[in-house]
């Protein structure tokens, strides 16, 4: 945490900033007043490692940290809200009933291991539900035109950052493309893993 008076070797402006940018935070895509050292430090550490890459013929010193700051917590917003960890999807009900396989619906608590994962309930129905998933992921994959089939592959271990320079195209075009892909999974009937 950035604390009100230590300064040593940091700027008091990038220290002054990250503590308001971080309070601003606060109340904001899930996180807590005990979030906010947390925020703090991130935010200070990422601009320390790019303050070398500051030019005073390019801009002011307080304009480059400002955006670095800003850019930063743009990063941790879009990270914070990418559907994969939305912080918002995480909340549900150990009473939620759920469909057990067998005709039947049991309370999800009934389907947490000992470790509180999801998916003790009846191994069978686990592994039936599972090839049954699988089954349905494969057969909308092979249905897709080749460049979105590509685009599921890719997506599997790479970042749409990464997936553009490596095919080198925009990110624009990419995102069109992932558009076309999610339809495709909300069509074949599975919006719940998108």
């Amino acid at each position: 945490m950035v604390s009100q008076n230590s300064y040593d070797g940091i700027d008091k402006y990038a220290a002054d900033l990250i503590r308001h940018k971080a309070r601003q935070l606060v109340g904001k895509a899930g996180f807590t007043e005990d979030d906010r050292p947390d925020l703090e430090q991130e935010l200070m550490i990422d601009l320390l490692q790019r303050m070398r890459h500051f030019n005073p013929a390019k801009a002011k010193k307080t304009t480059f940290m400002a955006r670095i700051v800003e850019r930063h917590i743009s990063t941790i917003l879009e990270a914070r809200f990418a559907q994969c960890r939305d912080w918002r999807l995480c909340q549900t009900s150990l009473n939620e009933p759920l469909d057990n396989g067998e005709g039947d619906t049991t309370e999800r608590i009934d389907f947490l291991d000992s470790e509180g994962s999801l998916g003790s309930g009846p191994r069978e129905t686990r592994e039936r539900l599972t090839h049954e998933i699988r089954m349905d992921l494969d057969r909308a994959i092979a249905s897709l035109p080749e460049d979105l089939r590509d685009l599921c592959v890719r997506l599997h271990d790479s970042t749409m950052a990464e997936i553009a320079r490596e095919m080198g195209i925009p990110r624009t075009t990419l995102y069109d493309r992932l558009s076309k892909l999610r339809e495709a999974f909300i069509e074949a009937g599975l919006t719940d893993y998108l």
